[in-house]
């Protein structure tokens, strides 16, 4: 008997008729007693799928991992899970170490999803999970959660992905046109550990109405943050918080705000927030760029480029309450609350009352939303869906970040339990750390420096240098489109034509790495490059047709993406130039009545 982080496993060695080494584990056979490589080969060719990631469950004696490592590519990957760590061990002695291959060993979720998530990253929808015989039987209940891991990263990551497809040109468009508010605005930064007091950040689960009449009563003593639309519920209790954050791109985003009359709450705003939000409140806000991706890092530094500023890089995920959380642990040394983050359809309704998407589900809403049942804060059972499962994801992922985890608590009482948090009444916590004797001062957002009209000067000049940037990748992403068009053959690319081709990718790459275009071109190009995968034993003629298909298709659509792109930066022009004349003739002006009292 072998101890497996106490299961027991009972595993006995046997020699199948063929002679090669085989395990019998727990009465179950994880080989063929006849032979076991004939049976491996067989078993990777009717389980291998060309571009795949594969996720092998059981690695036995070795024999399936080696014959299907035998046939991955360089553009493939194959991660083997062996629960039983003896057997693990007895693969992992093998000094003939498999290609393009990793051994997860034992059963940690942890490990595997901390391995797994970035080839699921890369691969996407192109996963195959295969079970060595009699694994799923020996290991059932890990096995299941393998399945479970793998199947919610892929809806999770579809989410996201179907997303970005939607906003990418309203992103992009945002992005541009909040550079015009972001040059004269606060960075986030300048109110980081600035207050030393509770914070509760609100947001807009059914179970904020509930605790509406306590956060009625603590807050003057309380920073109130709200996620974006939660903004609405909180109004119609004559609540104003302290700041709002919001981050959405989208039209629908912007409808929550167009009618709103705040009195002193401060916008914290994203670059990547529909800009007609910040238009709305034409005063001062602080603004922040929201990191989900490496993408997102590249334009951190672009942004500070341009604006010739520092400009803070908030971690967050898929949700305005994920960034509001972020923000709450940087502005404030004090615990933080989180209520209204249920995650869940709390008492049959989306949000709390009062939010412009409140509704009450019904069995089609379920089927449509795709929902299932999940571990509830109380231990119950509670509805949720894969968007808010990628939320509660973000969450949990974003506390392993704070230094000082222990500031945060769940204040929600329902919806999801957060794995990781403290879970505290929001009575109770106000019991704790509020104190009604003292009430919160609020930042000078005006003693921050405004920027002179020279400044303003500069930052156009900059601005027309984006506009030519976005000419050039026109021009040679037309270039690019006429030379396709010019290739005779249908089975081979001129040589002449492809050493042009190579030389219009060398003057485009130093543009895709950095700035706007990074932005536009990266999914363009990953999403080109998973459109036409090579096929099994894809022939010459094939292969040239998919290229060609490929590269005509890239160059296209970044040629239509510098038109789009290049329409916001005009737009941005405008805006500074108008701003600049009506600067120059407010200086003008102050002159004139300064020689007119003297």
């Amino acid at each position: 008997m072998m101890d497996n982080e106490l299961k027991e496993y009972e595993i006995v060695e046997e020699t199948a008729k063929s002679g090669h080494r085989i395990y019998k584990v727990n009465n179950y056979y994880l080989h063929s007693k006849y032979d076991p490589i004939r049976e491996a080969a067989k078993f990777a060719e009717r389980h291998y799928k060309k571009n795949y990631l594969h996720i092998l469950f059981g690695v036995g004696s070795g024999y399936i991992a080696k014959a299907l490592s035998e046939k991955i590519t360089e553009e493939e990957f194959l991660i083997i899970v062996e629960p039983i760590e003896f057997l693990a061990d007895k693969q992992l002695e093998k000094e003939n170490q498999l290609e393009r291959c990793i051994i997860i060993k034992g059963e940690d979720q942890e490990l595997f999803e901390k391995i797994y998530e970035p080839f699921g990253n890369t691969f996407g929808k192109r996963v195959s999970v295969v079970c060595s015989p009699n694994y799923d039987k020996v290991c059932s209940s890990y096995y299941h959660s393998i399945l479970k891991i793998v199947k919610d990263h892929i809806y999770m990551q579809q989410v996201n992905i179907n997303t970005i497809k939607y906003y990418s040109k309203e992103w992009q468009k945002n992005f541009t046109l909040n550079l015009f508010y972001a040059y004269d605005d606060v960075p986030l930064k300048c109110l980081e550990h600035v207050y030393n007091v509770p914070v509760v950040v609100a947001s807009g689960g059914p179970s904020l109405t509930k605790q509406i009449p306590l956060l009625k009563k603590v807050r003057k003593h309380i920073l109130l943050i709200s996620s974006g639309s939660t903004i609405n519920s909180l109004l119609k209790y004559d609540i104003e918080p302290d700041f709002i954050v919001t981050i959405d791109g989208g039209i629908n985003n912007y409808r929550h705000f167009e009618t709103l009359e705040l009195k002193q709450a401060k916008i914290i705003y994203s670059l990547s927030n529909h800009e007609k939000i910040r238009e709305r409140f034409n005063r001062r806000s602080f603004v922040f760029i929201s990191n989900i991706s490496n993408i997102d890092n590249n334009l951190k530094i672009y942004a500070q480029k341009l604006l010739n500023k520092v400009i803070d890089s908030i971690l967050g995920g898929s949700s305005v309450a994920n960034f509001a959380l972020h923000i709450a642990y940087m502005i404030s040394t004090g615990p933080v609350a989180l209520i209204g983050q249920d995650l869940a359809y709390t008492d049959n309704k989306t949000h709390a009352e009062h939010n412009r998407n409140f509704r009450k589900i019904d069995e089609t809403y379920i089927k449509e939303r795709g929902m299932f049942y999940i571990e509830g804060y109380y231990g119950d059972q509670v509805l949720t869906d894969y968007a808010f499962l990628t939320m509660k994801h973000n969450f949990e992922r974003l506390l392993q970040t704070f230094l000082h985890p222990e500031r945060i608590y769940n204040c929600t009482e329902g919806g999801v339990k957060l794995e990781g948090y403290q879970q505290l009444s929001f009575q109770e916590f106000c019991d704790r750390y509020v104190d009604t004797s003292k009430n919160v001062p609020m930042f000078d957002i005006d003693s921050y420096p405004r920027r002179d009209v020279q400044e303003w000067k500069e930052f156009l000049d900059r601005i027309e240098n984006e506009i030519r940037l976005h000419d050039k990748v026109k021009r040679l992403a037309e270039e690019a489109v006429l030379l396709l068009k010019r290739n005779v053959s249908d089975t081979a690319f001129d040589a002449k034509i492809l050493k042009k081709l190579d030389k219009i990718d060398e003057q485009l790459k130093p543009i895709f790495d950095e700035g706007m275009m990074s932005l536009i071109a990266q999914p363009i190009i990953l999403d080109t490059f998973n459109n036409y995968l090579p096929k099994e034993n894809e022939t010459e003629q094939e292969m040239y047709q998919r290229v060609y298909a490929r590269s005509m298709d890239l160059y296209s659509r970044l040629q239509e993406a510098a038109i789009d792109s290049k329409s916001y930066f005009m737009q941005l022009k405008e805006k500074i130039k108008n701003k600049i004349i009506s600067m120059d003739k407010r200086e003008k002006d102050d002159e004139s009545h300064l020689r007119n009292t003297r």
